[in-house]
């Protein structure tokens, strides 16, 4: 007799829909895998409105203040923010540059990149503040030891392309909307994007490989997070989800110079 096939049900982040995609693969008979990318702070809203998977991959930690009744979380290990570019391009020609986004309301890499280029306004006087201000509707406001960037009327414009995650964003890159996006390693490691495009490494102070030397509290339409450095989290809802979760930390372990995790 053939065991009547268990569904489950993963949302995982686009930088870790490969390892998502490589762990369904292993789930063997009666587990029947559906992984759903979709940026991670629209999962925690998915969530929130009671959409509950068995397990989410998340690339912020920081998001699971923001879940209720989950089973366990699982760190998958740290990485950096970079930019891909369609061709080598330095820091100081960005401001000449088209830029692709994430929106920070459903993705965590929109806010992270909003908190790069502020840096390199400041710090490398790159881009101008109220450029930024005005093309990505945001404010910044200094508040003591910390910087608050209000990003839930976020819309990008001049310059900028924005799109819901970072698979869309990048398409906009492929298609030639853009000049550059910004990125996470594991994204570009797991599709073997270095060759095809330059992808380039930012300063360590805005890589998030560790936290940044600014405080900086990002404001969206889900709540307010300090934005540290990058770890990536599996989190389980389910007996079904811990069960997918255990495969993804044996693929990490197996191989993990394919997903990219790990600083």
């Amino acid at each position: 007799m053939t065991a009547r096939a268990e569904n489950v049900t993963v949302y995982a982040a686009p930088t870790l829909a490969v390892l998502a995609n490589d762990a369904k693969a292993r789930m063997q008979s009666p587990y029947n895998v559906t992984v759903i990318v979709i940026g991670s702070a629209a999962a925690v809203r998915r969530i929130e409105q009671g959409a509950v998977p068995d397990a989410l991959l998340s690339v912020d930690a920081e998001l699971v203040n923001y879940v209720k009744q989950y089973r366990s979380v699982t760190s998958l290990g740290n990485f950096k923010l970079n930019l891909i570019c369609r061709e080598k391009t330095t820091l100081e020609e960005l401001s000449r540059k088209r830029i692709g986004l994430a929106n920070p309301n459903t993705a965590p890499i929109g806010y992270r990149a909003i908190a790069a280029l502020y840096w390199m306004a400041v710090k490398r006087n790159i881009f101008k503040v109220e450029d930024l201000e005005r093309y990505l509707s945001v404010k910044f406001e200094a508040a003591q030891d910390r910087m608050i960037i209000e990003m839930r009327e976020f819309r990008a414009s001049g310059p900028f392309l924005a799109r819901d995650d970072l698979s869309a964003s990048f398409q906009l890159l492929e298609n030639g909307a853009v000049d550059c996006v910004f990125a996470y390693v594991p994204f570009a490691v797991s599709r073997n994007l270095e060759g095809k495009y330059a992808v380039i490494s930012l300063p360590e102070e805005i890589s998030f490989g560790s936290d940044p030397p600014m405080r900086f509290i990002a404001r969206i339409t889900l709540g307010e997070l300090e934005v540290k450095r990058f770890e990536a989290v599996a989190i389980a809802f389910t007996d079904k989800g811990e069960r997918f979760v255990r495969e993804v930390v044996e693929l990490l372990r197996l191989n993990p110079a394919r997903y990219g995790l790990g600083v």
